[in-house]
């Protein structure tokens, strides 16, 4: 669902542009399977936020260095619009048919989009009925978003100052479900514990329902672990990391039960939402899958299936990639970092 496209060739680059960091992984399509062909990113720990840079020179110089280093050849590409500046709704029509779907549409989200509707660019998905069917007359659910013109305009200028055909923006929440579910229509919980924010929804039908967004994330971490050792960031940063995959979330000593201590607002509001959503008789949620860097945390899949008695994994956005076994390892470590990228890299060419 993408919220501004372009026409043109099939996709292979996906660039999400994060709050520390930019991301970009490009694919390739041979003989009706998807093939890895590069990635890259950079973090920039504790510095600028590149999605509140309204520096378009800057931003463009940083995309396009990233891209050279890594040798990223495609210069077509999707990029992602950050979780917190596209507004989300689902509206419900009554006495809907083809002919004047799209003004009833357009009708009900004056109502509810938080600007001028002449300020947003808006695109809408209907939701499946009860059957899994797309209903095409009668009652039905509407899945709603959008973005500010003016943020459109400022992707699009980065871009060309880089040298890039954008081919189409969309949101993260579309981007991830793409990556870490595909076809699979399942209810479950996306959990991207990012850098500067920890973004939760539950997908039904490929449909995110239900979200909410949190200030607890990865460098609430860090910061925790600053004041414990007096390390800087950058210090306190790796160490987060090392401890991560050489403890695991039963541990009892003092510095990963401080971790974990940090990360129970998360845990609050995943059974919050779990709950809510039961509430509302629709349905059971069937897992919670991780994504983000923080995802990584303390064997934190495990520690969160026990809290809620629910199966926690971890997403693979590589699971249908060919790509190299001896890159396995590595892939598997940058994978939930990536996927995003990996999900904008798929829009057009699955």
């Amino acid at each position: 669902m993408g919220l501004f496209s372009f026409g043109g060739e099939n996709l292979f680059l996906g660039i999400d542009i994060g709050d520390s960091s930019l991301k970009m992984v490009e694919l390739k399509r041979h003989n009706r399977q998807i093939h890895l062909v590069n990635y890259a990113f950079s973090e920039n720990v504790n510095a600028v936020n590149f999605t509140k840079v309204e520096d378009i020179a800057y931003l463009a110089k940083a995309i396009d260095k990233v891209r050279a280093e890594a040798g990223i050849k495609c210069t077509r590409l999707t990029a992602s619009l950050p979780t917190f500046a596209v507004f989300s709704s689902i509206i419900n029509l009554s006495n809907v048919d083809k002919k004047n779907l799209t003004k009833l549409v357009n009708d009900e989200a004056k109502k509810v989009i938080p600007l001028p509707a002449d300020e947003m660019i808006l695109d809408w998905k209907v939701i499946p009925d009860a059957k899994g069917q797309i209903p095409t007359r009668g009652n039905m659910r509407v899945f709603l978003t959008g973005s500010p013109k003016k943020l459109v305009r400022k992707y699009l200028d980065i871009f060309k100052q880089a040298k890039l055909t954008l081919a189409s923006l969309e949101t993260e929440t579309f981007s991830l479900v793409r990556a870490l579910l595909g076809n699979d229509k399942s209810t479950v919980m996306i959990v991207e514990i990012g850098a500067n924010s920890t973004d939760l929804f539950i997908v039904k039908e490929s449909i995110p329902v239900l979200n909410r967004s949190l200030a607890i994330c990865g460098s609430t971490v860090t910061k925790a672990l600053t004041e414990k050792l007096g390390m800087s960031y950058a210090q306190a940063e790796q160490f987060k990391l090392d401890l991560s995959f050489s403890l695991g979330a039963d541990s009892t000593e003092e510095l990963p039960q401080l971790m974990i201590k940090t990360l129970e607002p998360i845990v609050t509001e995943m059974q919050y939402m779990l709950e809510f959503f039961r509430s509302q008789n629709s349905g059971e949620v069937e897992k919670v899958i991780l994504s983000g860097g923080g995802s990584l945390l303390l064997n934190l899949a495990d520690y969160l299936s026990k809290r809620l008695n629910i199966k926690v994994i971890i997403g693979d956005p590589w699971s249908r990639i060919n790509y190299p076994e001896e890159l396995k390892p590595i892939l598997s470590e940058v994978g939930p970092r990536l996927a995003v990228a990996v999900g904008l890299a798929m829009r057009e060419i699955t």
